[in-house]
């Protein structure tokens, strides 16, 4: 009787346990938009997808929060430049990877980095097959230095 009333518990621990983990999401691959990055070489090695990651809020206002946060570096503030950046929306809406792009000297000429990383969980990830799939995000921004 022991026995099965041991084998009982373990069997309802292992079931609680299954449906206690959280699913993962994805199919551990990390696409990119297709018509976002048709050109640019160096996002070639990503596999192209229609769908693109978005703000939650929308475009719109991910751009008021950067307009509004934005600081320039005082190297930057006597110089037009353009910020290259991507980074990665995961399947469950989290930022990860931040880089910029071009000139490696551009990444210190800006806080863009702390402004993504503080949109981490407001994003909507892209979809391939109506799934929920790691995509990169890649945008441009013309900067003023002297207008931050």
């Amino acid at each position: 009787m022991k026995k099965i009333i041991i084998s009982l518990a373990l069997s309802l621990i292992f079931i609680g346990i299954s449906f206690g983990q959280e699913t993962e999401c994805g199919d551990g691959i990390t696409y990119s938009n297709e018509k976002q990055t048709k050109y640019d070489k160096r996002l070639s090695d990503y596999p192209k997808i229609e769908s693109v990651p978005t703000y939650s809020d929308g475009k719109d206002e991910l751009n008021k929060l950067i307009e509004s946060n934005l600081k320039v570096s005082e190297n930057g503030k006597n110089i037009v430049f353009r910020l290259n950046y991507m980074f990665t929306v995961t399947c469950d809406g989290q930022i990860k990877d931040f880089k910029t792009l071009g000139d490696p000297k551009a990444s210190e000429l800006t806080n863009m980095e702390d402004i993504i990383k503080e949109t981490n969980g407001k994003w909507k990830p892209a979809v391939k097959d109506g799934e929920p799939v790691d995509c990169v995000y890649f945008a441009k921004k013309t900067i003023v230095g002297n207008k931050y």
